[in-house]
């Protein structure tokens, strides 16, 4: 009876969602903040940016960012200094990122200060209280991306052991564990929430569109956008969720072109969007500025090779596991020939946009940082795959993939330790750490 009700437990798919979500907090609180020096530094780099929006904003009502010079620089020398400021004159002042993050963990930092300021805490934002307080909403917000992501596992027919299987293995062997669990502040980890929670609730609703389904789809893809512009690409998406071209022609034409449906549609994403318009008119006193000055996407100088297979970013070569899922459009071929072909051609051209920045590792991340947000589609093909094939074939299969998963984990540490170089890995020092510590350093 008890091995029953202990295999009924661990067979629950929102059992595993919960082991991810302890597991993370447990390594959170482990390697980060039971360092003296690394409990400070949750909100750095570019997170910096997307927090001033919050502290600006509620707690010291100045959203021309003067305490980056005065809180941030000098009573806070303990956390990595980031100037993000950007000046049109010396009042005009904003940042080049969006309030997207911000917005998505506002709640939890509100709650946060409120405890703070009841318990005669130092309350300027910037302390260990505030650090910790976004790994706490980037963990929660996991649980809601595990949760829609195994909603939208359901629709494409993946089974219940691949569906555990393969979101486990992606969670916990890719950079978006790290991103979840380290740089928390980074925009990632909500990005791939509130993406999933879209395309969770376009499958649900699409068949019986209504005029509310419509606007909640609007302020979805808003805040989507709103978090980071390129999430935007989502939409190319929408069609693998039907199972050939002439039924997402049909839902588009029956269902989509109406007048009623667009403009809720669009009021609710305008609605969303223009808080990032208003903030602009509050600080520099116009409607909008693109803020990455110097900074763009040139189409005719891709890097899709290297943005796929470099030592120094290589998608491929930082998410091993990503393998399974080109892998299992063969067998998701055998089931449905148009949602295949269809993924490939628009992760082909979402890839290529990406691989055009001018800057196409984005500087200092563990692998290629922006496809996290898409591993929602990764997912598909990889679940498909593991679902289809032969049970005689599983007995290696599976070690392989967790093998794969246990490498980019590795990478992972290795990347906290410093040994993963932030920006410019070479091939000799991929060499030297490859799967240190299981072997020792320079063994290669």
């Amino acid at each position: 009876m008890r091995n029953t009700r202990l295999l009924r437990i661990v067979s629950n798919y929102n059992f595993w969602v919960l082991a991810c979500f302890f597991f993370s907090l447990s390594f959170a609180q482990i390697y980060r903040f039971s360092d003296p020096v690394k409990k400070h530094n949750v909100v750095i780099s570019d997170a910096k940016g997307y927090y001033a929006y919050f502290a600006g904003a509620f707690i010291h009502g100045d959203m021309n960012f003067k305490f980056n010079q005065t809180v941030e620089l000098k009573d806070h020398p303990e956390t990595r200094y980031t100037d993000y400021r950007y000046k049109v004159n010396r009042e005009k002042i904003y940042t080049k990122y969006y309030v997207g993050t911000a917005v998505a963990y506002t709640p939890v930092l509100l709650l946060a200060h409120w405890i703070s300021q009841i318990n005669g805490w130092q309350s300027d934002g910037y302390t260990t209280w505030y650090h910790s307080a976004v790994v706490i909403a980037s963990l929660l917000y996991l649980l809601i991306a595990l949760f829609f992501i195994g909603k939208v596992l359901d629709h494409f027919e993946v089974s219940h052991w691949a569906k555990i299987l393969s979101v486990v293995v992606m969670y916990l062997g890719t950079n978006w564990f790290y991103y979840t669990t380290w740089e928390s502040g980074m925009s990632h980890s909500y990005s791939v929430a509130v993406m999933a929670f879209f395309l969770y609730y376009f499958i649900r609703v699409h068949s019986t569109l209504k005029l509310r389904n419509a606007l909640i789809l609007g302020l979805l893809l808003g805040f989507i956008t709103l978090i980071r512009p390129t999430n935007l690409f989502i939409v190319a998406f929408i069609p693998i969720v039907f199972k050939s071209w002439s039924a997402f022609l049909k839902f588009f034409t029956q269902k989509f072109l109406s007048i009623k449906v667009i403009l809720l549609g669009l009021l609710g994403f305008l609605a969303v969007i223009s808080i990032q318009f208003i903030i602009y008119k509050i600080q520099i006193d116009e409607w909008y500025i693109y803020g990455y000055l110097g900074e763009t996407f040139d189409f005719s100088n891709t890097h899709f090779l290297d943005f796929l297979f470099s030592i120094r970013k290589g998608f491929f070569v930082y998410t091993p596991i990503m393998i399974f899922s080109i892998i299992g459009l063969i067998k998701w071929y055998s089931k449905a020939q148009f949602q295949p072909i269809y993924w490939l051609v628009v992760m082909f051209v979402h890839t290529y946009i990406l691989s055009s920045w001018h800057m196409w590792w984005y500087g200092g991340t563990l692998g290629t940082r922006v496809m996290v947000e898409y591993y929602l589609f990764w997912l598909i093909p990889m679940g498909i795959f593991l679902s289809e094939v032969k049970r005689i074939h599983l007995t290696w299969i599976i070690p392989i993939f967790i093998c794969l998963g246990f490498y980019g984990h590795l990478q992972i540490h290795q990347y906290i330790l410093g040994l993963l170089h932030w920006d410019s890995m070479t091939w000799e020092l991929y060499k030297d750490i490859f799967l240190y510590p299981l072997i020792p350093y320079n063994t290669f």
